[in-house]
């Protein structure tokens, strides 16, 4: 942390842009700055610049397209005795930070790499 502050800060402070660090345990719920900059960083560029067949897609339909590639559903076991597959979600109280991070990387990457 403190070599990061040491290597970022001077060039921010020149800049006169901010230097916002956060420090979570990795197991708690998502940041609500996490699902703002997986939508403003990562899903709305991939909507705005991935053609495919001659098509541009939705944000909405690039955010279901990378949750079923990389957050799999989970089996819950119903009070019935029956086992649902569950739709995976990036929603409060469904992921943590930690998770989060990992999947927008993942996300990242995969547009980086592939499309």
């Amino acid at each position: 942390v403190v070599a990061t502050v040491r290597a970022a800060g001077p060039a921010m402070a020149e800049r006169g842009t901010p230097l916002r660090l956060v420090l979570v345990d990795g197991a708690q719920d998502r940041l609500e700055e996490q699902v703002k900059f997986y939508w403003s960083a990562v899903i709305e560029p991939i909507a705005e610049q991935v053609w495919i067949d001659g098509r541009r897609f939705s944000e909405k339909a690039w955010h279901v397209e990378m949750k079923e590639r990389f957050l799999p559903a989970r089996e819950m076991r119903m009070p019935d005795g029956t086992v649902r597959m569950v739709v995976p979600s990036i929603a409060r109280g469904e992921i943590t930070v930690g998770a989060m991070s990992e999947y927008t990387k993942k996300v990242a990457a995969h547009a980086a790499s592939e499309l």
